[in-house]
């Protein structure tokens, strides 16, 4: 390095003046790109994330039954745990059709490109998938009580299934994205 930048600045290199640096104009301009590169780029990726996430988001939510009736939690005998179906009081009942309404996109923590497709939790109760897991893998405190449910092991597949779109659609969103930002 320290060879090029004398034979540059001597003007041994032949392709200026002595004391010429050949692109500095150039190299100046893409230094100056640097500064805001790293916040807009990752904006830019977030966003085509964002909406690879609600084209997959709306093609899982169909493949989600929705039962006729809400789903009763029921308050054990003590004022807390579960009672089996019928006994105890009734402490909320989750609307039908929640957890299809629960699929969403979600930015991801720790990660300012990445996001998140599934079931979100919180926020008001006819939306509020904080039941997905249960449903989804079937254990209710270690039990398998939802495995026979109409809404098991429903989600997972379908990602897996729309898992290859999901990459070819990344993959060429990121491109753009990098060719866009080419420093």
């Amino acid at each position: 390095m320290g060879v090029r930048l004398r034979e540059y600045l001597s003007g041994r290199a032949r392709r200026g003046e002595a004391g010429e640096i050949v692109g500095l104009d150039q190299l100046l301009l893409q230094i100056g790109k640097i500064g805001d590169f790293p916040k807009d780029m990752s904006k830019e990726l977030r966003q085509g994330n964002r909406k690879i996430g609600q084209a997959v988001s709306r093609k899982v939510k169909p493949q989600i039954p929705v039962s006729g009736e809400g789903f009763k939690v029921y308050q054990g005998s003590r004022g807390r745990g579960r009672a089996k179906k019928g006994q105890g009081k009734v402490r909320w009942t989750v609307p039908s059709g929640t957890l299809r309404r629960s699929i969403g996109v979600k930015n991801s923590r720790g990660s300012r490109i990445n996001v998140w497709v599934g079931p979100r939790a919180g926020g008001a109760l006819k939306n509020d998938g904080y039941f997905a897991g249960i449903v989804e893998s079937g254990h209710v405190g270690g039990r398998n009580r939802s495995v026979g449910s109409k809404n098991y092991n429903k989600i997972v597949p379908a990602l897996a299934r729309l898992r290859p779109m999901m990459e070819r659609l990344m993959v060429a969103h990121f491109r753009r994205t990098f060719d866009k930002f080419k420093l």
